[in-house]
């Protein structure tokens, strides 16, 4: 079925809202020269990663939908350790947010310029020690979307079609179990999918600045809203335009006012005529992204409810979430009900940085890492 195809604040009134985008989808934002280290481990580990692709044939969705042919890209860091039976147990699953791509964990992190917080030596996914993989999921990065051609006839996937392509993946490489399975926002409700889909594949779970509830309430609309501007926008066309309707970059931008809070807005965009350029010149979050592609984006969390299905879970699990978060607000208290549920869950709730809102994950990785890597040592020594 599968075939091998090989802070300083300042003001910015034109690109601070894309730049919120790529920050926080591809995780840790755009290298720079300054933030590459010049001795030993690169900060940015996009230098170093392994890519590949694997073309599965006839692909069926959870809808009975099939693909003829289904591309899946991914990159990995370090290399398979075996057991004595030959089996992989140093494989990690690392995964993206919306719209963005595996390759996005290996950037250089904010707040770290000598060395990558989580891939770095010391970090909770040394690369010397663990084999990483970070698919990009269906939809996006350079894995089969909308936008290769097929538009709106593309099968409309979810949650449980991504952890099914990468599970895949993970088989094509030679991995049946995960140390641990880790993602951040719609990566960590991938991560929350894996546990409810897949239970007997990991030893734990580290969802991040996400929850396994629906996106109901205002995180329904947070989804809703910028398919309904898309779709609206009569250049769309019903998703047959020449040109990337500017229904799509609006979309994006409505999507970015709930990633940062209104502190950080104030900092950045101090007056109306700032605000103003801001959203007349800036091609949003997503960097420009394809109206389609951000369409099924915004639906791939239909029906998705891992709370439900909570039960399944059989590993332990540390939630990591940030105080400010307006994505995943503390004040629903999602985790509490989670921790009381599961039997062996931790929360972690983050407060510093919290003006960059969704954000501040990358920006405090100084904080939860070392947490996270001392969690799953203490965990491995168990088993």
């Amino acid at each position: 079925m599968q075939k091998q195809n090989r802070r300083q604040r300042s003001f910015m009134p034109r690109g601070v809202l894309p730049a919120l985008g790529l920050l926080w989808f591809g995780v840790w934002g755009a290298a720079t020269p300054s933030l590459i280290a010049t001795d030993g481990p690169p900060a940015d580990y996009t230098l170093v990663a392994s890519a590949g692709d694997l073309t599965v044939r006839d692909f069926r969705f959870h809808d009975g939908e099939v693909l003829p042919e289904l591309h899946l890209h991914y990159v990995t860091w370090g290399k398979p350790a075996r057991n004595a039976a030959g089996e992989i147990n140093n494989a990690m699953l690392l995964l993206h947010g919306t719209l963005g791509n595996g390759l996005g964990w290996g950037r250089a992190a904010p707040l770290s310029p000598d060395r990558h917080p989580l891939l770095g030596p010391g970090g909770p996914l040394d690369v010397q020690k663990y084999f990483v993989i970070a698919p990009d999921t269906i939809g996006s990065g350079n894995s089969s979307r909308p936008s290769n051609g097929l538009r709106m006839r593309f099968p409309h996937y979810n949650l449980e079609d991504i952890a099914t392509a990468e599970r895949l993946v993970a088989e094509h490489l030679g991995v049946h179990h995960f140390v641990a399975v880790l993602g951040a926002s719609m990566g960590g409700r991938q991560t929350w999918q894996w546990g409810v889909q897949c239970p007997d594949w990991m030893d734990a779970l580290v969802p991040m600045i996400s929850s396994p509830f629906p996106n109901s309430g205002r995180r329904g609309i947070i989804d809703f809203l910028p398919e309904a501007i898309i779709k609206n926008d009569p250049a769309w066309n019903q998703g047959n335009y020449t040109k990337n309707p500017d229904g799509a970059r609006l979309a994006a931008l409505t999507y970015s006012l709930f990633l940062h809070t209104a502190t950080w807005y104030d900092h950045n965009l101090p007056t109306r005529e700032a605000a103003e350029k801001a959203v007349a010149g800036d091609p949003g979050s997503f960097g420009g992204a394809d109206a389609n592609d951000l369409i099924y984006m915004m639906e791939l969390n239909n029906g998705f409810d891992a709370w439900s299905q909570l039960d399944r879970v059989r590993c332990p699990v540390m939630i990591i979430n940030m105080r400010a978060d307006m994505m995943v607000p503390a004040e629903l208290q999602q985790a509490r009900k989670v921790t009381e549920r599961l039997k062996n869950a931790t929360y972690l709730e983050i407060a510093e940085e919290g003006e960059y809102g969704h954000g501040a994950l990358g920006r405090t990785s100084q904080i939860w890492g070392p947490k996270v890597k001392t969690w799953l040592e203490s965990i491995r020594k168990v088993r």
